[in-house]
This record gives C-alpha cells, structure tokens and sequence, in this order.
C-alpha cells in the first residue's frame, strides 16, 4: 500500500505518523519480532524487556499477529536500528555494541541523572580537537585487557546504555538523537 507521505505530518523519526499508524493498525506478523531483534543483535530476552513482556510471553502467547501497540513498538524499534545502522556504515558488531556501551550523552534528569551544577562554558575553538594523530589502538586494547589490582575509587552511577533505554518511546528518541548528533559530528 503506497502512501502520499507529502500529505500527512511527520512523527519525527523519518516517515509519516499516517503511515506509522496505518501499518501498526495492520498488525505486523510475530516473525518481525525475531527479524528486528536481529537487526540490533538483541537475544530473545531483550528483546522481550524491550517491548515490556515477558519472554515466556512473547514466545509462547504471541503467536499470530502482534496487537496494534506491539506493531508500534516495533515500527518505531525497526526505524531506530535502521537509522542506527546508517551512521554506523552497516558494521552491525559495531553497532550492537555501541548499543551497549554506556554513554554520558544519555544521563538526563529523564532517566535518573541530576541535571549539571555548573553553567556550560564552551571551549576557544583554539583549544578544540588535537594536533596528535590518531591514538594506538592496539596498544589501549593491552592495557584494558590486564586485570585491575584495585577497584576504582569512584563508586559513581554507570552511565546509562542506549539498549537500556528502548523500552520507551522517549529514551528511544533520546537515542535516535545521539545518532543524529553523530551524523552531525558531534561524537557520541
């Protein structure tokens, strides 16, 4: 089914919430659950506490077509890894684990962090970047695989991951606005 994506306003995530509704409201096949998982290399479990049921659930109660609500999620969820997997050049072992890796970007008041104490001062442009070449990969790659005599001294809070935050439709977009700020040249 084509639709005119010129007529209908835009969700914010690529596509038309027309659209967005229209294919929700068909209800997508179960199959897709497995299809988008594998998208963003997520096991069966996480996929589960992605959608907020339980796995047992998802496998075993849902086998036809998904509710409407579930459709949604995963539309939105698919939209997501393919803009995910965009920015990361389709290296899907590097994005799922990007999608795991802790990141100080997501730390909002949203989901637990307290907001900065100190007023945001930028830095003179010539202080930004590096006159160095890149760094020695390899060499930091020892380093982190020696064993820690000593824990660290900060007792701090990880930051949070983006896979943490799918089950919402809010860290969701928190997400996918790390990923537009990446394609922004703003590292993440």
């Amino acid at each position: 089914m084509a639709i005119n994506i010129a007529h209908h306003s835009s969700s914010g995530w690529g596509f038309s919430t027309s659209d967005l509704i229209l294919q929700a409201r068909l209800r997508l096949p179960r199959t897709r659950i497995d299809q988008i998982a594998a998208m963003g290399g997520l096991t069966k479990k996480e996929i589960a506490g992605v959608l907020g049921i339980t796995e047992r659930n998802l496998y075993n109660q849902h086998q036809g077509d998904l509710s409407v609500q579930l459709s949604e999620r995963l539309l939105l969820l698919e939209k997501l890894f393919t803009h995910g997997l965009d920015v990361f050049d389709h290296q899907q072992a590097v994005f799922t684990t990007w999608l795991r890796t802790p990141l100080a970007e997501l730390a909002t008041p949203e989901v637990g962090f307290a907001p900065p104490q100190s007023p945001y001062t930028p830095k003179p442009i010539a202080e930004m970047g590096t006159k160095q070449g890149p760094p020695d990969l390899s060499a930091q790659r020892h380093t982190q695989s020696l064993p820690r005599s000593q824990p660290e001294a900060s007792a701090a809070r990880p930051y949070p991951t983006p896979l943490s935050l799918l089950d919402t439709v809010t860290g969701c977009k928190l997400v996918d606005n790390v990923f537009t700020r990446i394609e922004a040249g703003v590292f993440s």
